[in-house]
């Protein structure tokens, strides 16, 4: 087994127990504790499930694409930024047992893709802005690897929150 398809496969297991540990952490949490920030003005716990879930969503349209039409042009626009998008789908009020569930789907999805397609860790798609100028092109192994870090990150600050919470 080469090197690459080594670190390949460490990428897909960090990227799936992600998923897990996420819902370990937050699935069982009170109510109450959901809505706990790290800092005053940071996002709560359910904000950040939400934000992760969403993240999820765009990105595995993006590596979907990637992998159906290798080079296509992913256009972003519309965004309105994370704190708009996230006060307009009610990141702060909405249960989090949906979002962790499209999170697991979408990793598991995944990475049946990947185990699938014995190419597809090298395709990739070309980001472009609103205007439809490219800024990136991005193979699907840079795509897996920040959804990963991404969720690790979110699940750092939320491994911060004290038992019983006072903050995290």
């Amino acid at each position: 087994m080469t090197e690459q398809k080594l670190l390949d496969e460490e990428i897909v297991s960090r990227f799936l127990l992600g998923a897990e540990k996420l819902r370990t952490l937050v699935e069982n949490l009170p109510t109450a504790d959901l809505d706990l920030r790290g800092e005053a003005d940071g996002w709560s716990i359910r904000q950040i499930v939400h934000h992760v879930a969403d993240d999820g969503d765009v990105w595995s349209m993006c590596i979907k694409k990637a992998l159906a039409t290798p080079s296509a042009l992913v256009r972003f626009e519309g965004f309105p930024g994370n704190e708009a998008w996230a006060d307009a789908l009610d990141f702060n009020r909405r249960e989090v047992g949906p979002a962790l569930d499209l999170i697991s789907a979408h990793r598991r999805y995944l990475a049946q893709l990947l185990e699938h397609f014995s190419d597809a860790w090298d395709r990739s798609v070309r980001l472009a802005n609103a205007e439809g100028e490219v800024v990136r092109e991005m193979s699907v192994r840079e795509m897996v690897r920040m959804l990963t870090d991404h969720m690790l990150e979110h699940i750092d600050q939320i491994e911060g929150c004290d038992s019983p919470p006072q903050s995290c």
